[in-house]
């Protein structure tokens, strides 16, 4: 007796079958690469973004601190150059104050971006050390006027029309004030050099 014989497209539909289930299996899998693909390129094109958005903002702080320090420079070098020419003739002039306009802290805010948001992984080692360190001199910085400051406030200006209140009885200035003077000369000092720093920070951030 003759065993029945197994169609051909009986034997061939299991082989159809498995053909189309990998066929989709590979179209899935090529779609999901694609999505995670265009996600990761989506994300990396956002970071770049981001990236070249907050240098622009510290290209912009450092300009700030490059111009702002000079002009302070300028202020308190004439006020100085004069008091001290008034002094070499043997008067009594004011006191040289400086008084800052704007914020009494230095603009920090587009490092403190920088950090929080990990974007300063972009930079270069050493250039990135040098920001902190120029960022960190510049708070120092400001803590320093802010303390000249205080002195103003509290044992200057309240006796801007009494001279005797800052010169003694042989003409010279009280301990004091005369250091209070010297301080102002160290802040213009500080103040120089932070400018020169910003510039050549500014000059070295990549593009």
């Amino acid at each position: 007796m003759k065993k029945p014989v197994r169609s051909t497209a009986k034997l061939e539909e299991p082989k159809t079958l498995l053909g189309r289930f990998l066929f989709d299996l590979i179209i899935v899998f090529l779609g999901v690469t694609l999505a995670f693909g265009l996600d990761d390129f989506r994300q990396a094109r956002d970071e770049a973004h981001y990236r070249q958005s907050m240098l622009a903002a510290l290209r912009v702080s450092l300009a700030d601190w490059a111009g702002h320090g000079a002009q302070i420079d300028r202020q308190v070098g004439a006020m100085l150059h004069s008091f001290d020419e008034a002094r070499a003739q043997g008067k009594k002039p004011p006191l040289p104050i400086y008084r800052e306009t704007g914020g009494e802290r230095p603009p920090n805010r587009a490092w403190d971006g920088i950090i929080a948001t990990g974007a300063a992984r972009a930079l270069d080692p050493d250039l990135f050390f040098r920001l902190s360190r120029f960022y960190s001199r510049g708070d120092s910085f400001g803590d320093r006027y802010m303390r000249y400051n205080a002195f103003t406030e509290t044992r200057v200006l309240p006796y801007l029309g009494d001279r005797a209140a800052f010169y003694g009885a042989d003409g010279k200035l009280k301990p004091d004030y005369s250091a209070y003077v010297d301080r102002l000369r160290d802040l213009q000092r500080e103040d120089r050099a932070l400018v020169n720093e910003a510039a050549v920070l500014r000059d070295s951030l990549p593009d």
